[in-house]
């Protein structure tokens, strides 16, 4: 949910306070996230601008965010320019995704200047850009050039040149007879979005269920127009956050809660969105890098036993030479091919071998003994190869299921480490600090029958849960002959059956078997599995074993996860 003009005027009235204040910091914790703190009016407030496609919007926020060791250089320089300098004045132009935020700072020389900073959360062309007082960039967070697919060019140096107008309306200062003829219209939610500037399909057709009539819904805005809000957060029927609205729809959503402030109820929304974020965009490069190893590893895998199962083509390379020799007698130079008597087969059969005529009988002959010392040395490469080459595509298999399961930056920095220290990925010449998080551990569910059920997340957990955490008489569990979590019941001896049924959904959901049915689980006491020396991380045996057959469905782990939030 990108934030729309109505929604920006809500946050901008929320942010007067800041007017007056001075930039004490500036953070890019993302390449499209920057992070003000501002002191004003004797207090610390944090202002929050990202401008990503999705989750494009400026706020106030109480949230921290994890900072990268080193600081882009788009950061650096707004904090030499910004740092120390006061804010005088936070506007949004017009109606449209557009703050502008002037400041008055000092140069190198200490004199006075007036910087802007303008903000357009425009979508997929979002940007941040900072320009001087005559209107001349600074620099921008996303820098186009005359090349890219648009008719603007922001570049250092260059005149700013605004985002082009879309000839509407703006509806905080329309006249009546405009929602006039939107709400007269067949189709009112169209209308509105192609009337008026700022307004986006979920919020006219949020607008619509609050004021069903002209004079209504001109009211409702001439309220907002006056910095009167309402905020409020909105959810479906699986009490998801769905929206965050400046105003209180109608019979729209499954519930309505009003929020003291846009800020908070942004806050709120976008509390897990920006973490999904966050994790596909830093796991997109691990998982790459995975994907990459895996293709290999099979491709050579595919190779090495196309070569294992050629050992009967090398036989007969090896025959054929033995029958040229024990039949010089009947080869003539020039021959393509040598009829033979075949005394290797049982009765024996004539053969016809196949000759190089540029090359004598016995020159045929080394050839194909050649031929066939060849596959043999390659048979016997391959199969000293092919098993590890088997666990490695397990492995990597199971790096893959690992990256997905991956909730906090902090799980993905222990994942790049193993794939740095199993050699898949090189060293960073500078070791940058992992990102702070204390939520590294294994998930934790709750049966039915009140019994604690632990699940890792990747290998380091999964070695912690099952070698050091578990006790000798829990159980321990595993989906077959294949990657997945490893699963530890918190319950000295056989539990019940219910939870052993449970914790096998568990097992079976968080492997590659998600979408499969009829899934094998296998599962047997901790004291049982052991990890083989000079092991990969995560990589068991096991034996004593026991087998469920599960189909893992959804709705049954959100179920056992309510149950452990209980």
């Amino acid at each position: 949910m990108a934030m729309d003009g109505i929604a920006l005027g809500a946050v901008i009235t929320e942010c007067q306070p800041l007017v007056g204040g001075k930039i004490d910091k500036v953070q890019q914790p993302e390449r499209d996230v920057l992070l003000f703190t501002v002191r004003a009016n004797n207090s610390t407030r944090k202002l929050l601008v990202t401008t990503h496609a999705e989750n494009g919007r400026i706020q106030l926020t109480n949230r921290t965010y994890d900072n990268p060791a080193n600081a882009p250089a788009f950061c650096m320089l707004l904090r030499r320019r910004l740092v120390g300098s006061r804010i005088c004045s936070i506007r949004q132009l017009g109606a449209d995704r557009i703050c502008e935020i002037i400041v008055l700072a000092r140069n190198e020389l200490f004199d006075e200047v007036t910087l802007r900073l303008m903000i357009e959360l425009t979508g997929k062309h979002g940007n941040l850009v900072l320009l001087e007082q005559n209107g001349a960039i600074v620099d921008c967070l996303r820098r186009i050039s005359a090349g890219d697919d648009t008719a603007r060019m922001l570049l250092p140096g260059f005149p700013y040149d605004p985002v082009p107008t879309q000839n509407k309306l703006n509806p905080f200062s329309a006249p009546l007879d405009a929602f006039a003829k939107c709400t007269d219209s067949p189709d009112p939610v169209r209308a509105l979005t192609a009337m008026f500037d700022g307004i986006s399909k979920q919020t006219a057709t949020a607008l619509i269920s609050a004021a069903s009539n002209a004079a209504a819904l001109h009211t409702l805005l001439g309220q907002m127009k006056d910095g009167y809000y309402a905020p409020c957060l909105a959810f479906n029927a699986e009490n998801e956050p769905v929206a965050v609205l400046p105003f209180t729809p109608n019979g729209l959503y499954y519930r309505i809660e009003p929020i003291s402030s846009m800020s908070d109820a942004l806050d709120r929304y976008y509390a897990d969105r920006d973490q999904i974020v966050r994790i596909r965009r830093h796991g997109s490069a691990l998982r790459h890098t995975v994907s990459s190893a895996l293709s290999r590893a099979q491709n050579k895998y595919a190779a090495f036993l196309e070569t294992i199962q050629q050992s009967d083509a090398h036989e007969n390379a090896r025959i054929n030479g033995e029958l040229i020799l024990a039949n010089l007698h009947l080869a003539r130079p020039g021959q393509s091919e040598l009829i033979a008597d075949d005394y290797f087969a049982d009765p024996p059969v004539k053969r016809i071998i196949q000759l190089d005529p540029a090359y004598s009988a016995q020159d045929n002959a080394k050839r194909y003994f050649k031929q066939y010392r060849k596959g043999k040395l390659g048979k016997a490469y391959a199969e000293g190869q092919i098993e590890g080459l088997a666990s490695e595509i397990s492995y990597l298999e199971g790096q893959l299921e690992n990256i997905e399961k991956c909730d906090t930056l902090y799980e993905l920095s222990e994942i790049k480490e193993e794939l740095i220290h199993e050699r898949y990925l090189k060293p960073e010449k500078t070791k940058a600090s992992k990102p702070a998080n204390k939520s590294s551990a294994p998930m934790q569910f709750c049966s039915s029958d009140g019994i604690a059920i632990y699940v890792g997340k990747n290998n380091r957990q999964n070695d912690t849960l099952t070698l050091q955490a578990a006790r000798s008489e829990n159980i321990w569990m595993h989906v077959k002959n294949m990657p997945g979590s490893h699963v530890i019941i918190d319950y000295d001896g056989e539990p019940p059956e219910s939870t052993l049924r449970e914790a096998a959904l568990l097992a079976a959901y968080y492997s590659q078997a998600r979408s499969s049915s009829g899934v094998p689980v296998d599962y047997t006491p901790r004291k049982f599995v052991k990890k083989p020396s000079g092991a990969r991380p995560g990589m068991v045996i096991y034996s004593t074993n026991r087998t469920l057959y599960v189909t893992p469905d959804a709705t049954s782990i959100q179920r056992l996860r309510g149950e452990s939030n209980a």
